[in-house]
C-alpha cells in the first residue's frame, strides 16, 4: 500500500487509520494489489482517492469531506461497495441449477377440495445436482425406488427408477 499526501503531511496516526480501515476489506476475500491512496487538502476540503487492482481489474474510488478521517472512512465504504458488486456479478454467472438448490422449497398450500373429488397431495422433492453414477449410488434397493435429480452434465431434470433388482431406468421428462 502506497500512501501519498498532496499539500499534506501523512502522519503516523493518519497512516495507521488508513491501514486499519482498509483491513476491513479483507472480509470480502479478494486480493487487492498495487493499492495507492492519495490524500489531498484544498482550502477546507479534504479529498482522498484510491486506485488498486483486483484480479486484473482496476478499481478506483474518490471521496471528499471537511475532515480527513471521515473522508477515509467514506472512501473505504465506496471501495467496499464496488468489491461487493463485483463479487455479486461473479456469483450471478453460476449455473441456474446450482442457485435453485440453495433456495429452500416451501410446502405447496393445500386447496380445499370438494367432497366428490379425490384429494391429491403435491410433493416437490429437493433436486440435487448429480452425475448419473452418483444418482445410481443414491437409489434405494427396493423395486419402484426413485431418485429425482438435475444432471450435472446437461443441467436437465432426470428421474432414475429401479424397476427390479438388476434393472434401472432413466426417465427424462
Amino acid at each position: 500500500m502506497k500512501i501519498t499526501g498532496r499539500h499534506l503531511v501523512v502522519t503516523p496516526a493518519l497512516k495507521q487509520h488508513i491501514e486499519s480501515r482498509f483491513e476491513r476489506l479483507g472480509r470480502y476475500e479478494v486480493k487487492l494489489s498495487r493499492m495507492e491512496v492519495i490524500l489531498s487538502v484544498s482550502k477546507l476540503q479534504h479529498a482522498a482517492e484510491v486506485v488498486c487492482s483486483m484480479q486484473g481489474r482496476r478499481i478506483q474510488a474518490k471521496a471528499s469531506t471537511q475532515e480527513m478521517y471521515a473522508t477515509i472512512d467514506q472512501l473505504v465504504d465506496r471501495l467496499g461497495v464496488q468489491i461487493r458488486k463485483y463479487k455479486e456479478r461473479q456469483a450471478d454467472h453460476k449455473e441456474p441449477t446450482k442457485r435453485s438448490i440453495r433456495k429452500p422449497l416451501r410446502p405447496v398450500p393445500r386447496k380445499e377440495v370438494e367432497e366428490e373429488e379425490e384429494e391429491l397431495e403435491v410433493i416437490r422433492p429437493i433436486r440435487a445436482v448429480l452425475t448419473l453414477e452418483d444418482a445410481k449410488r443414491r437409489l434405494a434397493a427396493p423395486p419402484g425406488s426413485l431418485v429425482v435429480f438435475t444432471s450435472l452434465s446437461s443441467g436437465k431434470l432426470q428421474i432414475l427408477q429401479r424397476v427390479d433388482r438388476d434393472r434401472v431406468v432413466l426417465i427424462e421428462p
